[in-house]
């Protein structure tokens, strides 16, 4: 398995719903039906690997909410972003 192959989630329930053998789906949406879902069957048959990360590592928040400055400036060091206004 490399590493491309491991899906990290801040998600604890996505994950049981993924790895275990019975999971029980908390939700109000009924009509889910997790014996179908594709990452699920990936994950059994150990084709991907399904990992817990804390929310506070997960740079993918620099993408899709705004931040605090102190989150941004982690976010950039996540990123391995420079500032390149001096090379201009």
């Amino acid at each position: 398995m490399t590493e491309d192959q491991t899906i990290s989630y801040d998600s604890l329930q996505t994950i049981r719903l993924l790895i275990k053998d019975g999971p029980q789906l908390y939700t109000k949406l009924r009509h889910v039906d997790i014996h179908q879902h594709l990452l699920r069957q990936e994950a059994q048959e150990g084709r991907i690997k399904v990992n817990w990360t804390p929310t506070s590592s997960m740079n993918v928040d620099g993408l899709a909410k705004a931040l605090s400055r102190q989150k941004h400036e982690v976010f950039v060091r996540q990123m391995n972003l420079v500032d390149i206004r001096d090379l201009i």
